[in-house]
């Protein structure tokens, strides 16, 4: 497979329906290759300009802690491409699979909620089906699993990435075991103020047009996980333990699969099972509470405790504090305390823009429940937004060209993944057209920084987040930039390191 070329439809594992897309004009794609290389510019300059009327200090609030400062051209040198850092995980090393699918998303979906002057029979959401290809997403999910570990049939993958997972956590290159659970952890925080008692979604409120996890993938997932890697209905959990799932979407699954447990923090109602928490703290933050006061630890809910395996099926979007909201972020509705607000001293808020800081997602990623239980890693990419709560909007970098992003990235190294997702968010929100500056701060990859290589880690600290006193790995995975917005290439596309490996699945006739 060429790695650094679009895969067309023909070459997709495990699909053989013919796909139609609507064709991109060329005149389009080659005013965005020519923008591309300027609007990028200006995002640097931007940094740089940032830096220079700034200081950032790296210095958390851990006495004896060093202080870094960040000038303009340090700040634009911390983006610099294809520069990696720490060990590449997975079957395929450091291999992030993005599909792409423009038809699998409605252009003319006006996401808007009713108000007096809409019909309700006129409502037009990015969730709906006429908006969101079921039968595209199901596509895009084999195309996705089959690349990350090199396989040609949706069986071979899932008994291959069951068999890489089970060895990494010393349990021997053993399959999925029937009886084994699952745990599907969707991202729903706009259910705590888009929803009623009866988990209705409530189509007035903005809140509730949310990007968010869509159901098509949580559907796709279920018919994999029960049709071709065999586990029964009842051995998979599905939810967001924090919030709730929605009314509309829970027909959705229940109609094909009745008998999977479906999650509710309001208790045992409307086909729902309630979430209950662990019995003792299982999550131990490393900054002992020196830069959270108020965390220190956490109990979570029983499913991460009960469950052998976790998919995250978490959305890519910025995020007002952290600058993005990836896979890691998104557990912070798996802790058991009823507001995340705790742990947001920790991100990279105002007062602690920059490197060397703690960063409480270090923490997340590395913890037994929320780090080494998940099989793969994955984001939905179909519909992304600028912030935690923010609405879809449409992609102007290439190869989007003002269309949503219809996209899903799939990866074993949970590093390597939120690199390149970040890639994709500070370029196109740095975008002049609909700039979010949050996303790009000084910091916000700090994390990933951290996570990549222990030689990042501020003085002071020492990640050990399952309460034992043992420091996680040296390097949970993979951190580079790619080249640029246009050609998207990262060292091992371009053969010059061992980072990390892009593979553009395009899903086009």
């Amino acid at each position: 497979m060429q790695n650094d070329k679009p895969v067309t439809k023909k070459s997709v594992p495990g699909s053989t329906e013919k796909h139609a897309v609507k064709k991109i004009s060329r005149r389009k794609v080659l005013k965005s290759l020519v923008l591309a290389p300027f609007q990028w510019g200006l995002f640097l300059s931007a940094i740089k300009a940032q830096g220079s009327e700034r200081t950032f200090s790296g210095k958390n609030d851990i006495p004896g802690n060093n202080s870094r400062t960040i000038t303009g051209k340090q700040a634009e040198d911390i983006y610099a491409p294809n520069r990696p850092i720490g060990k590449a995980q997975g079957i395929v090393p450091g291999r992030v699979s993005w599909v792409w699918d423009p038809a699998s998303t409605n252009p003319g979906c006006a996401n808007k909620p009713v108000s007096e002057e809409t019909s309700a029979a006129l409502y037009d959401a990015w969730f709906q089906d006429k908006n969101t290809s079921q039968e595209k997403v199901d596509q895009m999910l084999i195309a996705g699993l089959c690349s990350i570990v090199g396989k040609e049939k949706p069986g071979e993958a899932w008994d291959a990435v069951f068999r890489y997972h089970n060895l990494k956590r010393g349990k021997g290159s053993v399959p999925y075991i029937k009886g084994e659970k699952i745990y599907l952890k969707l991202n729903r925080t706009s259910a705590s103020g888009g929803m009623d008692s009866e988990y209705r979604r409530l189509e007035d409120k903005p809140v509730a047009l949310s990007c968010e996890t869509s159901p098509q993938i949580v559907l796709s997932m279920l018919r994999q996980l029960v049709h071709v890697a065999g586990v029964p209905q009842e051995c998979i959990y599905v939810g967001d333990t924090l919030r709730n799932i929605y009314q509309d979407e829970f027909t959705k699954y229940y109609a094909e699969f009745p008998q999977v447990n479906y999650l509710s923090s309001l208790g045992s109602t409307r086909g729902r099972i309630p979430c209950s928490e662990t019995a003792k703290d299982l999550i131990f933050y490393s900054d002992k509470k020196t830069v959270m006061s108020g965390a220190g630890s956490d109990k979570l809910y029983t499913v991460l405790e009960d469950a052998e395996y976790l998919i995250n099926l978490a959305a890519m979007k910025g995020h007002g504090t952290a600058g993005i909201s990836l896979c890691a972020k998104n557990h912070f509705g798996s802790h058991a305390r009823r507001s995340a607000s705790h742990l947001h001293p920790g991100l990279n808020n105002s007062s602690r823009l920059g490197y060397g800081y703690y960063r409480v997602l270090v923490d997340i990623m590395g913890n037994k429940f929320t780090g080494d239980r998940n099989l793969f890693y994955m984001l939905d990419a179909l519909w992304t937004g600028a912030d935690w709560n923010g609405l879809p909007v449409k992609f102007l970098m290439p190869p989007f060209n003002n269309h949503w992003s219809s996209s899903l990235l799939m990866s074993l190294d949970p590093v390597a993944i939120e690199s390149v997702a970040f890639d994709f968010l500070r370029s196109e929100f740095s975008n002049p057209e609909h700039s979010f500056p949050y996303i790009s701060e000084p910091g916000v990859d700090d994390y990933l920084h951290q996570s990549a290589d222990s030689g990042n880690w501020p003085k002071g600290i020492v990640y050990a987040p399952n309460g034992d006193g043992i420091a996680i790995k040296k390097s949970l995975g993979v951190h580079e930039h790619w080249n640029n917005p246009a050609d998207k290439l990262y060292s091992k596309n371009l053969g010059t390191g061992e980072g990390i490996e892009l593979v553009k699945i395009f899903l086009k006739s």
